[in-house]
């Protein structure tokens, strides 16, 4: 339970983080996290997370979150939501490789479903960091790709 804990102030400390010193894609990734962190507790106050079989709550709230990341993959002006996709993709997987084969090892399933979440919290925190750095140093930074390069 002491994992839970710390996870949770990190996440917090992450988001607040993002929204206090990031940029459009920190802030919406720092909330989509928070909201799929908070989203996946009430799934396990529920009954969830026993990882006996398929996760249907948990596995859908990840699926939403990978929606979400890739959205902001696609348009953010940053590369490391790049890599927050591809680690939640990892533990998104999880789902999939239990739902395809039940006899994955429930201590398994676990592991790779959840392993990912710190260092995509870090990512975020490392992001939120290296977007104030850039916003110091020229005084702006792009949040989002311009899909027209004629536009100002």
């Amino acid at each position: 339970m002491d994992r839970v804990w710390i996870f949770n102030a990190l996440q917090l400390a992450a988001t607040g983080y993002a929204f206090w010193r990031g940029g459009a894609p920190e802030r919406l990734t720092g909330l989509a996290l928070l909201l799929a962190a908070l989203a996946t507790r009430m799934f396990h106050q529920l009954g969830a997370g026993e990882f006996v079989d398929v996760e249907i709550g948990i596995m859908t709230v990840d699926i939403v979150l990978l929606g979400v990341m890739i959205a902001i993959t696609l348009h953010a002006d940053r590369f490391w939501p790049a890599w927050v996709t591809a680690l939640h993709a990892l533990g998104t997987g999880a789902h999939l490789a239990r739902a395809i084969n039940p006899d994955v090892i429930r201590l398994a399933y676990a592991v790779l479903s959840v392993m990912w979440s710190y260092p995509i919290v870090l990512l975020l925190a490392v992001g939120t960091m290296r977007h104030a750095r850039r916003v110091r140093s020229r005084g702006w930074d792009l949040d989002w790709s311009r899909q027209d390069p004629t536009l100002p």
